[in-house]
């Protein structure tokens, strides 16, 4: 524990008076620079274990308050810091394409869409031409939206394209970021969108605009969130659970006979579904009736992963967090760039091992050959016909991930030849490779000598927007109040403990089968 140098006089209680909030802003500050989401509860234990003083969560917040302000600047003041830093990545970042839009009359923030060139280019040489749209929630005191736009590398891993700061997901905004992630594109020479497929959770938003900057693309939709809504509408009356996984598997079901099975079985049970089921689009959420390529994709969760990447980016301000979700980039490139040079395979590290599991299987199927390049393939009491030379297999497995099935393995193994041949070439190493040979430069920290002191080109401050509902008049009450109050309303006396460090509150009743039977 750290030893006082103001005397022992002083020292009266469990606190200081020297603790204030200044003092906790210069102890602080070194380790929020690198851990933006320390929070003021895990600094009151660390202050207290390390100095021995126990201080006020408010002078603890204040304390982070000013340390934050010393680092990124205050709120209102990053926004004409953008001038700067859209300055910046062009320089350091060639081809990069930043586009900051002010409002022309009050010169306010309105949008900001960052793509850097490393990243547009790892995309459209290793990934698949999978994009995934999603929005996440600004925590800092604007508040606003993060659009991203990100893909699947051929390890199946998170891979960023693209992302815009807003106020709202809205239609004008989607369209604005959809507009720029097609120039950025088209830069790239892909002219043909009709490859391409999209990943949303059915926002109508993100609907329009794909339907008009994107066309001929295919836009699927999120199986999880589709579920979810199947569920909260509360179409199965009974079992959820057991309807939820046959929804699933209809959503999963690789050929229309199997698609129809299953949702004929939740018909049957339960006709109010068939409205929702049928008006949710199923051409564009079941294997059986897409149109385009997936690569066995069927859900948006690696946006939800790129969500709780950033997450303690979105609490800062606006320059501190885009450049911090820079730099989180940046290190997830380099060490995956790494990572690659070690790898001998001629798939990556996932598909190496799905294509492993896969053949192991195969072992056991009874093979019959038709021609030169046509097989029959028995499995079980079914028989599968493969065709090597179109890559097709009657159970449409190969279609739906474009990687060899156990019957197709079968047959290849009876004609001598390489699986590797028969695999997309989207999940090769050398694509994977490819897609983070790029490079993020870094960016030179802020200098106030390149500010310019013209207030009429000074960028403001966006409007602050309420959150959407009626606003709360009242406080919440804490569980363990609320706990206390109705053990009181029936004449039982509590004793309540409180243990910080689990932030947990145990509740020890004096006649526990009392408090049940009248709780």
């Amino acid at each position: 524990m750290s030893k006082h140098s103001c005397g022992e006089n002083n020292l009266r209680s469990r606190g200081h008076p020297r603790a204030d909030a200044y003092w906790i802003a210069n102890v602080v500050k070194e380790k929020l620079i690198g851990e933006p989401s320390y929070c003021p509860c895990t600094m009151q234990q660390d202050l207290q274990r390390e100095f021995g003083v126990e201080l006020e969560y408010r002078k603890v917040w204040k304390g982070k308050e000013l340390a934050m302000h010393d680092i990124h600047g205050t709120d209102e003041g990053c926004y004409d810091r953008l001038r700067w830093y859209c300055s910046a990545v062009k320089k350091t970042n060639l081809d990069s394409i930043v586009e900051c839009e002010i409002d022309p009359l009050n010169k306010k923030f309105r949008r900001l869409f960052i793509c850097f060139h490393a990243c547009a280019v790892g995309f459209v040489s290793g990934c698949r031409p999978l994009i995934f749209l999603d929005g996440t929630h600004i925590k800092n005191k604007y508040k606003g939206c993060i659009l991203v736009a990100v893909s699947k590398d051929a390890n199946d891993d998170l891979f960023t394209i693209a992302y815009d700061v807003v106020d709202a997901e809205n239609d004008v905004n989607w369209d604005w970021f959809c507009y720029h992630l097609r120039s950025v594109l088209l830069f790239h020479q892909c002219i043909a969108f009709d490859e391409f497929t999209f990943f949303s959770d059915r926002h109508p938003s993100i609907i329009k605009a794909v339907n008009q900057l994107f066309h001929g693309s295919g836009h699927a939709y999120c199986l999880r969130h589709l579920v979810d809504n199947f569920v909260l509408r509360s179409y199965p009356r009974h079992n959820k659970k057991y309807w939820s996984s046959v929804f699933k598997k209809a959503a999963y079901a690789s050929s229309f006979q199997e698609y129809e099975q299953h949702i004929n079985s939740i018909f049957e049970s339960m006709p109010l579904a068939r409205g929702f089921i049928l008006n949710s689009d199923p051409q564009s959420w079941a294997n059986a009736l897409f149109v385009g390529n997936k690569w066995g994709v069927i859900n948006n969760n690696i946006t939800e992963c790129w969500n709780s990447w950033v997450r303690p980016a979105r609490h800062l301000p606006i320059v501190g967090m885009v450049d911090h979700i820079r730099v989180q980039i940046m290190s997830m490139m380099h060490l995956r760039l790494e990572s690659t040079l070690s790898m001998n395979k001629e798939l990556s590290p996932r598909k190496e091992k799905f294509v492993a599991s896969v053949y192991i299987e195969s072992r056991t199927l009874r093979v019959h050959r038709l021609c030169n390049w046509k097989f029959e393939v028995v499995d079980g009491e079914k028989s599968f016909a493969v065709d090597l030379a179109d890559r097709t297999c009657s159970c449409r497995s190969w279609q739906i991930n474009k990687l060899p099935c156990k019957h197709a393995c079968s047959a290849i193994e009876l004609k001598s030849l390489s699986l590797y041949d028969f695999c997309d070439r989207y999940f090769k190493i050398e694509m994977y490779r490819v897609a983070y040979k790029g490079i993020i430069n870094q960016i030179p920290t802020f200098d106030t000598s390149e500010s310019c002191v013209d207030e009429s080109d000074i960028i403001q401050a966006p409007c602050m927007h309420s959150q959407p509902g009626r606003r709360k008049t009242k406080r919440i009450p804490s569980q363990e109040k609320a706990i206390i109050g109705r053990g009181f309303e029936h004449g039982i006396a509590l004793k309540t403990t409180y243990t910080f460090e689990r932030k947990h509150c145990w509740i020890e009743l004096g006649l526990r089968h009392l408090w049940n039977q009248q709780l």
